[in-house]
């Protein structure tokens, strides 16, 4: 099916193809959320420590960063449809590995490949939309494709929980094999192919110095949690990764078609918007992969309850969306951000007081807070960020956050998880004369732990003050 030449618009044939591509996106998103209900799990199945087992996430998230940058080359060469469909067809096939799985050490491996996969789906999705649907069509249609945000929030930890219920962990897994064959089947069906666009040669040497310097560093942070920055290795790799990405951000600058668009770093409206949204993106996708660990380690639910207990997040998040809209529109970036940010810290502040006594209400209306403020902020800063930009790389800027943020993700796993694995090691070590006592010490190490991103969400509210509105650009 070639579409090269100029067709009327049909709504009825367009909508599909939109949806079908909201499908591959969700495909990919909800496998992010099923695993932070899943990591106690997978922990306990392989014998292993939380440290180790959390490198299940941070390897799929840093994977999606490292792979989005090719997105649009190999659109390019091998057509948007193309790219899309091959995609799914490896994050099936790579699925399926995870399911054989006999060591943490080949888990991580395999979802590993799962995020080199999905990290195309994304990016290459958004360009299919934008070529099926006409510029004064997008503003609804667009609408379509926000779904996965808000179902894979909802569903992903609800179905690994009864999953996880029902059957054993290889059926988060399995699961992705029926949806993504059904997939590929409505891509055949409804989505175009257009002719290949072979344009300019692919920046190698960046994706070499990017991804080695961002893994180094976050290695060596993975590190600190049993080595202080006196051992060898450690300061080394920090050593190593900080020239790495030093190199990285200075061949991106001087290239003419560059992976990521640095050159927005100039603006410092740019900068200080977006180091506001990874601020508050460690503290969201942090908060995100705590609490379920929590109710499940120290309050003893079960996946399922646990997954239900984060219902109400990804609920107040799609109310916040909507309330930040409004509240964007009319008075600007602060007017949204400011109350955002210190509701999302409010909610974090009481997890810091968590107790053996506190409650599931309290839980929820203590989610519901972060949820709010994340829905709150998260796209309007995303917004401002757009607009602050300068105008000559405004159209590269999409793929440049969506690498960042993923790469902010695992760091957000690895630092939380690594002071957590710290906390709960002085709480084991404290004399406890009775189960109760021991239990205990465990929620109080999860409640200091919180103590990071409550530390964080303070330090982006007082950054807020400083954005200015896009046509105060300096």
């Amino acid at each position: 099916m070639d579409t090269t030449k100029s067709e009327p618009f049909s709504l009825k044939k367009v909508i599909p193809m939109v949806l079908t591509i909201a499908a591959g996106m969700l495909l990919v998103m909800m496998d992010t959320t099923i695993m932070n209900i899943a990591l106690p799990t997978l922990q306990h199945h392989f014998n292993t420590n939380l440290a180790t087992a959390q490198w299940c996430i941070t390897a799929y998230t840093f994977a999606l960063a490292a792979v989005t940058p090719l997105s649009g080359w190999l659109s390019d060469r091998l057509t948007a449809k193309r790219a899309f469909a091959g995609a799914i067809v490896l994050f099936t096939i790579f699925s399926f590995m995870c399911t054989l799985s006999t060591s943490i050490s080949m888990m991580i491996t395999f979802r590993a490949l799962q995020g080199l996969a999905g990290g195309i789906v994304g990016p290459v999705g958004m360009a299919l939309s934008w070529q099926v649907v006409p510029t004064d069509k997008r503003g609804a249609l667009m609408g379509l494709l926000g779904l996965p945000m808000v179902v894979a929030p909802i569903v992903g930890p609800l179905l690994c929980g009864w999953l996880l219920k029902v059957a054993t962990w290889h059926a988060i897994f399995f699961i992705n094999i029926p949806i993504g064959i059904l997939s590929l089947i409505l891509i055949e069906i409804f989505i175009p192919l257009n002719k290949t666009n072979i344009k300019d040669p692919f920046d190698w040497r960046g994706m070499l110095l990017g991804p080695s310097g961002f893994l180094s560093l976050l290695y060596a942070i993975h590190r600190l949690s049993n080595h202080g920055l006196s051992d060898p290795l450690t300061s080394g790799l920090f050593l190593l990764g900080i020239v790495l990405v030093g190199l990285f951000y200075f061949n991106e600058l001087h290239q003419p078609k560059p992976l990521m668009a640095v050159q927005a770093f100039k603006s410092g409206q740019f900068t200080r918007g977006i180091s506001v949204s990874w601020l508050n993106q460690i503290v969201f996708f942090g908060v995100t992969l705590l609490v379920p660990l929590f109710l499940q380690t120290a309050k003893g639910f079960t996946a399922l309850h646990a997954g239900e207990m984060i219902i109400p997040q990804a609920l107040a998040s799609f109310v916040g969306m909507i309330i930040g809209g409004q509240l964007f529109d009319r008075w600007g970036i602060r007017a949204v951000a400011l109350p955002g940010i210190a509701v999302m810290a409010g909610g974090v502040m009481a997890l810091t007081q968590l107790t053996s006594s506190t409650t599931s209400l309290q839980l929820i209306f203590m989610i519901i807070a972060v949820g709010l403020g994340q829905g709150m902020t998260t796209m309007q800063i995303s917004t401002y960020n757009l607009s602050v930009a300068p105008k000559n790389v405004v159209t590269r800027i999409t793929p440049m956050i969506n690498s960042t943020q993923q790469i902010v993700n695992s760091l957000a796993v690895v630092l939380l998880t690594n002071v957590l694995t710290k906390n709960i090691k002085h709480a084991m070590s404290l004399h406890a004369t009775s189960m109760a006592m021991m239990k205990s010490h465990v929620i109080l190490a999860y409640g200091h732990t919180f103590i990071v991103p409550l530390c964080i969400l303070v330090a982006s509210w007082l950054m807020v003050l400083t954005l200015t509105k896009p046509k105060e650009q300096d």
